[in-house]
């Protein structure tokens, strides 16, 4: 079974919001010094276990994909780094690409995963159960496209991470609370601080917290 984390940043947040960039990011449940796929020398994380582009929005617009003033009054707000990030890409050299250019590219790279890795299981995970996977789902049916990944195995972080500790603060009978699974966990930010909501930074944060949380559940004893 391979894993694998998608992001959105979007002009909205309903279902049918258009997108301006997608990160992927593959990763290990079972590895136990880091969940990432690095380079053999340990040092950086591989390039191929990374998808990240940005989209044209002319692409959303001419498809009524939904464009949202209170999220666009949220991303004026956010820090001159938050922006730089989702500007990066879009460059001479790597231009933003069409919706349906980047989804049909991001579906390749999966499938090219698949491939190196002999796998053809992907767990397709996302921060929340509505809003990235409904969002893609939503594209797919607009232009037609299927998912590369069984339904069966959509994933959510955060879903995992709540009823994770909620299981963990029982068998050791700790009151739980719903914040109460982020004490669980170190955040990545303290080992990368990475860029505020660039989308591949944001998939590397669930999936940081997932993969501490898998290994605590492995450990776990219940009382006798």
């Amino acid at each position: 079974m391979l894993d694998i984390t998608l992001d959105f940043e979007t002009c909205s947040l309903t279902p049918t919001a258009a997108v301006m960039s997608i990160g992927a990011v593959a990763w290990k449940r079972d590895s136990e010094k880091s969940p990432f796929y690095n380079l053999k020398d340990g040092s950086t994380q591989d390039p191929s276990s990374v998808f990240s582009c940005h989209i044209d929005l002319r692409s959303m617009f001419v498809n009524n994909y939904t464009f949202d003033g209170k999220t666009a009054e949220w991303w004026g707000a956010k820090s001159d780094e938050a922006k730089a990030s989702l500007l990066s890409n879009d460059s001479y050299e790597l231009p933003c690409r069409p919706i349906e250019v980047a989804v049909k590219d991001l579906f390749e790279w999966i499938e090219d995963f698949k491939k190196e890795h002999g796998n053809q299981d992907v767990c397709l995970w996302a921060q929340g159960s509505d809003f990235d996977i409904a969002i893609l789902r939503n594209i797919c049916y607009k232009l037609n496209i299927n998912i590369p990944v069984n339904y069966t195995y959509f994933r959510d972080h955060r879903t995992f991470l709540y009823e994770a500790a909620r299981l963990i603060c029982n068998a050791y009978g700790v009151f739980y609370y719903p914040e109460k699974a982020y004490d669980l966990v170190e955040d990545y930010k303290d080992v990368d601080k990475g860029a505020e909501h660039d989308p591949v930074f944001d998939c590397k944060r669930s999936i940081y917290s997932t993969w501490q949380m898998m290994k605590k559940l492995t450990h776990l004893k219940y009382p006798e």
